[in-house]
């Protein structure tokens, strides 16, 4: 059995003076935590966001394998800190024998980089992502009303809905997590807006993890 920390709460890099430093206050506070019991982390989203309206708590994600290494969407960092830091929270998360758990941020996404016309409901939205990462680029097609479904039942604010039918939308984000796993060294995964896809998307990726893990998810 295990406890796990919520390692932030909303806009916790403003109210505590921690800007664009956060995964570096939190390595600090690992070996604090252990003491007192817990033996996982659950961070919040990783990736770089829109940033529409100021600094992000990155549920708005705009290029996934951005982790606070690229200058866009107005700054290189993410509001909680650069993709080493990063790297280094989750080294020394192991180092005392705790997992980390990124929150996963899938069934949306924001700032896309121009307008598209979709052409079944003929409505206008930001549906074409160029991202500087130059991996998961995104158009009409990847997201709901698409071919390949034409509607879902989780809608978050305007930013639009992924469509988890369309093949191509479908293994980019296992390999995403693929990655988030086996590249930058996460142990599993929150899922956010689960009410936005089916849980057939879930299972793909928990399989994955076990595959990972070499034991049944």
């Amino acid at each position: 059995m295990g406890v796990i920390m919520q390692a932030f709460y909303w806009d916790c890099p403003r109210l505590e003076d921690r800007e664009y430093r956060w995964w570096e206050y939190l390595s600090g506070q690992v070996s604090s935590l252990r003491k007192m019991g817990f033996t996982a982390l659950w961070i919040p989203p990783a990736s770089k966001a829109a940033n529409l309206e100021g600094p992000s708590m990155g549920y708005d994600p705009y290029d996934y394998y951005d982790l606070g290494d690229m200058d866009q969407k107005g700054c290189i960092e993410t509001w909680f800190g650069s993709k080493n830091d990063l790297l280094h929270l989750i080294k020394a998360a192991h180092e005392n024998d705790m997992q980390v758990y990124a929150d996963l941020v899938i069934n949306h996404c924001s700032g896309g980089d121009g307008k598209e016309t979709n052409p079944l409901d003929l409505q206008d939205r930001w549906t074409r992502f160029t991202p500087k990462s130059a991996k998961f680029f995104r158009d009409s097609k990847c997201f709901h009303p698409s071919p390949y479904e034409t509607w879902d039942d989780g809608t978050f604010g305007d930013m639009p809905d992924l469509c988890h039918r369309n093949p191509y939308v479908y293994t980019q984000l296992l390999e995403y997590a693929r990655w988030l796993l086996e590249d930058i060294g996460v142990d599993g995964f929150r899922y956010d807006c689960v009410k936005g896809y089916g849980g057939w998307m879930i299972r793909a990726i928990q399989e994955l993890r076990a595959v990972r893990n070499g034991r049944p998810f």
